[in-house]
């Protein structure tokens, strides 16, 4: 017997898969797709951990910092340092528009928490 409003494991289309397979629809597969893609922003030098390294995700053998899913009515969180002469309210507004892309979030904290020399615009 199911709970109601529940997928019975054998419905059609439904397929069992560990939270670190790539292909799951899974958190650890989705951090680091947030990760990846953040990275990818040419003023982005690297992702951060935060004032505290409180900014990161558990994934099976490792930290990745940087990214926090956010759950229920939480913020997902990202932390960055940027490239130093990067339009820092601009670039954050980017990345709240890539990161709500990839997760669906209503609510992205940016925190910058660095800027440093890197390569050009």
């Amino acid at each position: 017997m199911s709970t109601p409003g529940s997928i019975p494991a054998a419905a059609p289309g439904v397929r069992a898969t560990a939270p670190h397979d790539p292909s799951a629809p899974g958190r650890g597969s989705l951090s680091q797709r947030v990760a990846d893609a953040v990275l990818a922003h040419p003023d982005v030098v690297r992702l951060s951990g935060g004032t505290f390294g409180s900014i990161a995700t558990y994934l099976p053998g490792r930290r990745l910092v940087g990214v926090v899913l956010g759950e229920g009515e939480e913020p997902t969180r990202i932390g960055v340092v940027l490239r130093l002469g990067a339009r820092v309210h601009a670039t954050a507004d980017a990345l709240r528009a890539i990161v709500a892309a990839e997760t669906g979030a209503r609510r992205v904290d940016v925190v910058v928490a660095d800027v440093e020399p890197g390569g050009a615009p």
